[in-house]
This record gives structure tokens, C-alpha cells and sequence, in this order.
């Protein structure tokens, strides 16, 4: 077995590159052995989806003997905790009460009510037929787009919230909705209606920007952050994220 190498880190960013997620793994798990973190810390890995979560623990037990004090998770869920950690448990609950599943239910009792008003004809068409599950069916796309939106366009989310009907394009110019999607502002602000003023500061959107101003000012931090974190194996990173990892 080669010797463990405590060599110190300065704060900066590595990038390896390989189009064979094996290689990758044995690259990265070799690096974490010859720079480990102090004994209590966490490795933060973060991965797009849960199916490559469980094929990266596997292989970090098999190259290395044992996957331990190693949480691999999706970076929605890491930007939460890191919010909490900034902000404090007392500023930021446990989950969103914009996540999918509450999200889900939501929709689920807005949608029947609005359909009569005209911007919602595309919705109340798809509904019309005579299928009882159409209104599940289309609550869980709904928040998933929402869930969406909150992770890669939290500009278009806060125009709307300022009954701004807008779209922010890559070049920061600004567009407006078309005429058939204005039903999706309108949605989102009444999901918004739905919650309280303490449940409104603490959507993604929101905290989000406090979270950076509280970095960037050099203020303690209610909880130490992560150490370090290594993104594996991602095809895109939301902008969030990487506003969070920078």
C-alpha cells in the first residue's frame, strides 16, 4: 500500500477530464487517498442523479476497501445544507417548502381553479378529457418544471413574483412570455400565495442571493461549510451551483 501523503491544499479548483467514468473514479478515489481530509470531515461528491450516487459508493468501496464518511448526493441537496450552514438552522427549515412533493400537492389544489381563466386554455384543454389521473399526471410535470426553474432559472422565477411576464436571456436582454406559456407566471405566483412570509424567504430563489452576499462579506458563518467538494461525472451544472462552488 503506497503511504498517505498529507500534502496541504490551497483553496483553487482541479479539473481531470476523461470520457470513461472508470477512469475518472480511479483517479479521483487515488487523489482522495493521497490528500485525505482531517478525520471528522465529510467528502462531498456531487453527482446528476441518484442511479450514479450508488455506482461511485460502490466503487469507492471496491478501489479503496470501504466507502465511509462520504456523502454522494445531488447538488440541490447540497446548496440546501450549505444554506442552512451559512444562514443557520433557525433561517432555513429542513427542506423547501417548494420542493417537489409539497410543490406536487400544491399544484394539485390550484390547478382545478384556475382553469376558466383564459391564459390557462392549454392547461384546461389537456385536463378536459375524461381521464381522472390527467390532473396528477400533469402536477407532477408542473413541478418538476418548477423544480427546474429554481435550480436553472431563478431570474425568470423572481421577474415573475414582480408580475414582470419576462424571460432573461443568456445575454441578460429581457423578452416576454409568449402569449400560450402566460399561464406559467400566473401559476407560479399563485403557488407563491400559498405561502406564508417566513415560507416566502425560504424558497431557492430567495436564498440564494443571501446565501453569496453572506460569503462574499466574509461574516461568520452559523456552521462550517464543506471542506472541499468534487463534481463527478456531470454533463451540466446549473449556474447556482456553480455561483455556490466558486
Amino acid at each position: 500500500m503506497n503511504p498517505i501523503h498529507h500534502t496541504p491544499l490551497k483553496p483553487g479548483l482541479l479539473a481531470f477530464h476523461s470520457n470513461r467514468s472508470e477512469n475518472l473514479a480511479e483517479v479521483v478515489i487515488n487523489w482522495i487517498h493521497q490528500h485525505p481530509l482531517s478525520p471528522l470531515q465529510e467528502e462531498i461528491i456531487l453527482v446528476q442523479s441518484n442511479g450514479m450516487a450508488e455506482w461511485v459508493k460502490m466503487e469507492i468501496a471496491r478501489i479503496g476497501g470501504i466507502c465511509a464518511a462520504t456523502r454522494v448526493e445531488l447538488p440541490s441537496r447540497f446548496l440546501w445544507r450549505t444554506y442552512r450552514q451559512v444562514l443557520g438552522r433557525e433561517a432555513v427549515p429542513s427542506d423547501s417548502p417548494l420542493d417537489k412533493t409539497p410543490m406536487l400537492w400544491r399544484l394539485m389544489q390550484l390547478l382545478p381553479n384556475l382553469l376558466t381563466e383564459p391564459n390557462f386554455a392549454p392547461v384546461a384543454g389537456f385536463l378536459s378529457a375524461d381521464e381522472p389521473d390527467r390532473l396528477l399526471q400533469l402536477a407532477t410535470k408542473l413541478a418538476d418544471l418548477f423544480d427546474q426553474y429554481q435550480n436553472y432559472r431563478a431570474d425568470w422565477l423572481e421577474a415573475w413574483a414582480q408580475e414582470e411576464d419576462i424571460l432573461v436571456l443568456a445575454n441578460g436582454s429581457k423578452t416576454e412570455v409568449p402569449p400560450e406559456q402566460r399561464w406559467q407566471p400566473l401559476l407560479w405566483r399563485a403557488v407563491l400565495s400559498t405561502l406564508s412570509e417566513h415560507q416566502l424567504q425560504c424558497i431557492r430563489p430567495k436564498l440564494q442571493p443571501r446565501v453569496l452576499a453572506h460569503l462574499d462579506s466574509g461574516a461568520p458563518l452559523a456552521h462550517p461549510v464543506a471542506q472541499r467538494v468534487i463534481v463527478f461525472g456531470m454533463s451540466q451544472i446549473a449556474w447556482t451551483t456553480l455561483q455556490a462552488l466558486a
